[in-house]
Formats: structure tokens, sequence, C-alpha cells
């Protein structure tokens, strides 16, 4: 990938086209999000490969959920600190997620249940943290019923 100032793009516009040729381009902004220049053929495969993988994850799940698990626990170490039932509940969630995201062509909800998960790992690791957290909070509102499952 090749990376230029945003810039480039207004002064340089066929300089940058060239380069998407090429590649993928990466335009820095100072006070805002990059933004990736790609050619929409580019994408199309992109958005396929990974349909296609969404849909090689969510197979194994169905059919070969330990193998799965172990391929996950590789990819997420953390996983280790969470119970062996929240461990398969997290396969299951992901396997699942993985395919709707790419179906959606959209991955932040791949990204928020990851970085829950992680976060729920972190608290069965600390069992101060965990402990705080059951404490009651002071405030206003209905009470949050507690899950029975």
């Amino acid at each position: 990938m090749t990376e230029r100032p945003f810039a480039d793009l207004l002064r340089h516009p066929k300089d940058v086209t060239n380069d998407v040729e090429e590649g993928d381009v990466l335009l820095r902004r100072r006070d805002a999000p990059h933004l990736r220049l790609t050619r929409a053929d580019r994408e199309v495969e992109r958005a396929a490969a990974f349909a296609a993988l969404g849909r090689t994850l969510r197979s194994l799940a169905v059919h070969s959920p330990k193998a799965l698990a172990d391929a996950a626990g590789d990819a997420f170490p953390w996983l280790e600190f969470l119970p062996a039932a929240d461990r398969r509940t997290f396969v299951e969630e992901f396997s699942r997620v993985v395919v709707a995201s790419t179906e959606l062509d959209s991955y932040a909800a791949l990204s928020q249940l990851v970085r829950e998960w992680k976060a729920t790992a972190e608290i069965h690791v600390d069992p101060k943290l965990a402990q705080r957290l059951r404490q009651p909070i002071k405030g206003r509102g209905d009470r949050v019923q507690q899950s029975t499952g």
C-alpha cells in the first residue's frame, strides 16, 4: 500500500490514480481518519474473499467445532481465561457474526464482539475487578435482572 498526504490527491490527482493502479493508496489526513483509495474491482474481490472465509469458518464451526475452538484459542490467547462454556459461546457467536458481517460488508459488529469478549476475559482473570463490578451501582433507574443462563 502506498501512503500519501491527502493534499497529493488535490494537487497531483494523476499521480495518485496511477498509484491506485498498482495497489491501494492510504491518504493521510491531519485531523481526521485517514482514507483508503482503491479500485472498485479490487474491493469486490476483497469482499468476495471475506465472504468465502466467513462461510468456511461457519462450516468449520458446524462440522468441527473442536478444530475451530482450537484455532480461535491460537488467534485469541485471552480465551484461556474464559470458562469452557463461555469459550464455546464465543466461538459460536464469532462464526455467526463473521458470516453476517461479510453479508453486510460491515465489520463493526465483529470488532465489537471481540472487544466485549476480551473485556469479559479480563474480568475473569482479575478477581478484584470482578468483585468491583459485582457491587451495586448507586443511581436512579430500574434494577438489572440477573441472567439465569
